[in-house]
């Protein structure tokens, strides 16, 4: 018997975490739910999983691993359907890019089920064409990455199948603190699409955008692209994230206001200093040399081959036993 993964939420990161587990032709088998039947059928077409289930409960039962691949409010309504109907010994995961509620939420499941919360981080090169189900690839999470922030009650074991089941999408497992987390991608993820939104409205609300429009090229496209598309997702998403928000719009007011100051004295050697400053930085990240430049080099194929079979292993002892 293949051991089962159930992946909540067919989109993006749902559909290429099938694919890349496809693509590692590791035994198992992949059930599939989306509210949207037809991502769900398309997830199928595509090869992302094996089935789907229209019922979210059908689609879980009989999984050793269940991953919820859903915006912070889908998190939250998936556990709250979940929690009197897991039994022990199922592991669960999410990839919102928001913890600390999501860890709270993960309270209400019963003893002996293993939360683990998750967050893959994409390589800042990693050009995405397109969205939901349709765009998914299996290399998407190649050299992510992956956040793991596990929930008090979740056992060791647990945690080894996580770090191995991103290892086997091609990702280096981070285990991080939750509210450590939130308070870094505060400043790197939801704050830029806080800013975007701002800008947008700067822009767009404008009562002469009309004429701003016809001159709008490609620079407001990318500069505006982070702005959340569902209102309801970035209401819970800024929300969650307030404090560190407020903090960080009081730092961006003062360095807006240090160059405010920079126009009026029309100090060019200041501004200069700044662009080449950041521009220095910003290559730096985009190259990746952020990080240590003696990491060693590692054989992928042979990474992702082991841990599959880590991976295959520490899920068939989460399977849930048949009496």
């Amino acid at each position: 018997m293949k051991s089962r993964v159930t992946i909540i939420g067919l989109g993006l990161i749902g559909g290429s975490i099938g694919l890349s587990l496809k693509s590692s032709k590791a035994e198992i088998e992949i059930v599939g739910h989306d509210k949207n039947s037809s991502a769900a059928g398309r997830a199928v077409k595509r090869g992302a999983v094996d089935k789907t289930d229209w019922n979210l409960i059908g689609a879980c039962e009989g999984a050793g691993l269940i991953i919820l691949a859903l915006p912070l409010d889908g998190v939250k309504e998936a556990l709250a359907a979940l929690k009197q109907n897991v039994q022990p010994g199922v592991i669960i995961t999410d990839t919102a890019d928001t913890k600390v509620p999501v860890l709270e939420w993960a309270k209400e499941l019963p003893q002996g089920v293993h939360f683990i919360g998750g967050h893959p981080v994409l390589k800042p090169d990693r050009i995405v064409n397109g969205h939901g189900i349709d765009a998914a690839d299996a290399m998407l999470f190649q050299g992510a990455t992956y956040c793991l922030t596990p929930s008090t009650n979740a056992a060791a074991s647990s945690l080894d199948v996580l770090s191995n089941f991103a290892g086997m999408l091609g990702a280096k497992a981070y285990f991080i603190d939750a509210a450590e987390h939130d308070g870094l991608t505060a400043s790197v993820t939801q704050f830029p699409a806080l800013m975007a939104t701002a800008l947008a409205a700067v822009t767009m609300q404008n009562p002469a955008w009309r004429e701003l429009g016809k001159l709008a090229s490609n620079d407001l496209r990318v500069m505006t692209e982070t702005i959340p598309s569902d209102s309801k997702t970035a209401r819970e998403q800024f929300l969650a994230h307030r404090v560190d928000l407020i903090r960080l719009i009081d730092t961006m007011t003062d360095k807006l206001k240090e160059l405010r100051e920079m126009f009026q004295r029309e100090d060019a050697a200041a501004l200069e200093a700044l662009v080449d400053s950041i521009s220095e930085k910003r290559a730096q990240w985009l190259e990746g040399r952020l990080e240590k430049s003696d990491t060693p080099s590692v054989n992928l194929d042979s990474i992702q081959s082991s841990t599959a079979r880590l991976f295959l292993g520490g899920l068939a002892n989460r399977m849930p036993k048949n009496k």
